[in-house]
């Protein structure tokens, strides 16, 4: 009787553990053909956040690689002018909100000044007050500011403390990473 049981537990786990490799390789092929067109997708929503705040903008470059890392920064752009001049930067900045994160696209000019804030994420923040932050007449705040590696000085959103501290956090995070940016660019500049 115990040869019957054992031999039942073992088709058994067999038998899962075929199953379970079956739905593997599912999961493995649907990925295979659905990672393309998603990194594609998000490298368009990118690049359209990117022309929200530099209209016009022709290209951009990952540069993060290069960049001394700063906490909640997700990722460092170059963005290519199209009319041939001097280079922008945007930095993905992400900071812990009510409802998790609120990952923010800031754009910087050459000389380090804000052009503009993008909200990438942000849809765990209160609905009416949280979510305020999304708010053309908040991130309309940040424009013009200097970078400073002390960060940002601009008012939250009444009653929202906890999301207008992320998204403030957030563009502070950019600011630190815009300091080792254009550091190391007046550095390379004067050595040639």
């Amino acid at each position: 009787m115990q040869e019957n049981k054992n031999g039942k537990i073992l088709f058994s786990t067999l038998s899962l553990l075929f199953v379970s490799g079956i739905i593997a390789c599912l999961v493995a092929l649907v990925n295979n053909f659905t990672a393309p067109v998603i990194a594609q997708q998000n490298k368009q929503a990118l690049q359209q956040n990117i022309e929200k705040i530099f209209s016009g903008s022709t290209d951009y470059e990952d540069i993060t690689a290069s960049v001394e890392a700063v906490e909640g920064v997700n990722a460092v752009y170059k963005v290519k002018s199209s009319s041939g001049g001097q280079d922008n930067y945007c930095v993905h900045s992400s900071a812990a909100g009510y409802g998790g994160a609120v990952e923010l696209l800031i754009g910087f000019n050459c000389d380090g000044q804000i052009m503009g804030v993008s909200v990438l994420a942000a849809d765990g923040e209160t609905p009416g007050v949280g979510q305020k932050i999304k708010e053309q007449s908040f991130l309309d705040g940040f424009k013009g500011l200097e970078y400073d590696a002390e960060g940002t000085k601009l008012d939250g959103v009444s009653g929202a403390t906890v999301s207008s501290t992320a998204a403030v956090k957030a563009v502070n995070n950019a600011c630190l990473v815009m300091d080792k940016v254009l550091s190391a660019e007046t550095s390379e500049e004067v050595a040639e």
